[in-house]
């Protein structure tokens, strides 16, 4: 084994130690599952490699764990120039915070308050219960809104999304609501079919719908392998505020019987993007 291939080595059991993002934990769970026994070998084989080099490396980490990082990556020591070591191993969180979720004060309080404005917001006939996912496996609600950070500290803007997962139930069969609202973003595309289509997005065809003056973006896709159908809709406020709406009549592994229709009509959809409400008093 060569200096390069115990460097690679030691990276791996530093990473898989290392707590991951947070991140919508029904699809996060969906994707760990697949990957479990290919990420336990390679853990293992990693800490093997690792053992191999003696007691010498050992200490040296276990009496500098930063620079035994910064040698195996093959950066030395840095600072900023006001002298402040620069953060290599982490964000810059907002203050509170471990992590992009804000579990606490005025950004986490919006995030409860979109969740209860999309909940209010289900057609009649469909109701919004707080189910749990079947599967052990997945240990979060299926009904739980939040809000997370998108910017480091210190950049400008600071920009903050809010989610709203909502369960919406008719009868035994279950789909999804999905209001994603997010704050003014430079990087954010002016057309309203951009927002939609941007990398990670939908794939179908877009159309325009004019709601009292506003333009909305609506999307629909069809369902594939995991993915269930759904139909989008977006508008931007003209304070650079986003809103995104999705509907689909599966709620994705939650293992209940899908909805026999979406609840929306895309038109009706489009109103609900273009809703003042979702602007969470900005």
């Amino acid at each position: 084994m060569n200096e390069e291939d115990l460097k690679r080595a030691f990276q791996d059991v530093v990473v898989a130690s290392s707590p991951p993002p947070s991140m919508d934990p029904g699809n996060a769970l969906a994707r760990a599952h697949k990957a479990r026994s290919r990420r336990r070998a390679s853990i293992t084989g990693a800490v093997v490699a690792v053992l191999v080099v003696g007691v010498g490396l050992g200490s040296a980490f276990a009496l500098n764990p930063q620079g035994a990082k910064e040698y195996m990556t093959g950066a030395g020591p840095s600072s900023s120039s006001s002298g402040v070591p620069d953060t290599q191993w982490g964000e810059q969180w907002p203050v509170g915070q471990t992590d992009r979720t804000a579990t606490s004060g005025p950004q986490a309080d919006r995030g409860t308050q979109l969740l209860e404005l999309a909940k209010a917001s289900v057609p009649a006939g469909y109701d919004t219960p707080d189910l749990q996912y079947k599967d052990p496996g997945f240990r979060s609600g299926m009904l739980r809104g939040q809000a997370q950070v998108s910017s480091d500290k210190g950049e400008t803007p600071e920009v903050w999304e809010y989610t709203a997962y909502v369960p919406v139930r008719k009868g035994d069969k279950v789909g999804k609501l999905t209001v994603r609202v997010t704050t003014p973003n430079p990087e954010d595309p002016a057309e309203p079919c951009a927002i939609l289509k941007r990398p990670g997005g939908g794939s179908g065809n877009c159309k325009t719908y004019e709601v009292a003056g506003k333009q909305v973006a609506t999307l629909a896709s069809m369902s594939g392998p995991g993915q269930p159908a759904s139909t989008w809709a977006s508008y931007r406020a003209a304070n650079g505020w986003t809103v995104t709406v999705g509907q689909e009549e599966e709620y994705a592994h939650s293992d209940y019987p899908k909805l026999d229709a979406q609840p929306f009509f895309t038109p009706q959809l489009a109103e609900l993007a273009a809703d003042p409400k979702f602007l969470l008093g900005s």
